[in-house]
């Protein structure tokens, strides 16, 4: 019973996307499944109602020790936002969807595939993104954007550049 529910769960997640979607998810994904690890600059700006912040970072990330299922809504809002990075990362974003209630939409802006993650649930009690935007360039299918909405219209955007993949990572990096 619980094998035919978890596949009408997909085929009902699959009808929901058009076809054109799953074309750009599945190389999303598939280009980025193949990423063992990245070095990269980031740059996050966050935008509240009357106020705007800059900060100049750097990310690393080996994706080979993440794996499994995170929810969003699970730990607190940097556990959460670790949780996107990784999907966004690993170009796991039907997953991301599926796990923790969002609908997708796809569209073709300039240089950039969108992908909108909006959660189907009118308001979650706590921390919560309602909005979340996967930005990948439309001739690599890699990650360049990933922007952020809580349910006060707060906007978290993250910028990737300098990219350098599958560089080598001190594994203790991720010991804590």
């Amino acid at each position: 019973m619980k094998k035919i529910l978890t596949v009408l769960s997909i085929l009902l997640f699959a009808i929901q996307l058009q076809a054109q979607d799953l074309v750009i998810l599945n190389q999303v994904k598939a280009t980025n499944g193949k990423i063992k690890s990245f070095e990269a600059d980031l740059q996050n700006t966050l935008t509240k109602p009357k106020k705007t912040t800059v900060n100049e970072n750097k990310i690393k990330m080996d994706l080979g020790i993440f794996h499994g299922t995170f929810k969003i809504k699970d730990g607190g809002t940097m556990q959460s936002l670790a949780n996107i990075f990784l999907y966004g990362f690993q170009g796991r974003i039907q997953d991301l969807a599926e796990e923790n209630n969002y609908s997708l939409t796809t569209k073709t802006e300039g240089d950039y595939h969108v992908i909108t993650a909006n959660t189907k649930k009118k308001k979650l009690i706590g921390i919560g993104y309602k909005t979340i935007l996967f930005k990948y360039h439309t001739d690599t299918f890699l990650l360049k954007e990933i922007v952020v909405i809580d349910y006060n219209n707060h906007h978290d955007s993250y910028v990737i550049s300098n990219v350098k993949y599958d560089v080598p990572i001190d594994k203790k990096t991720f010991q804590f």
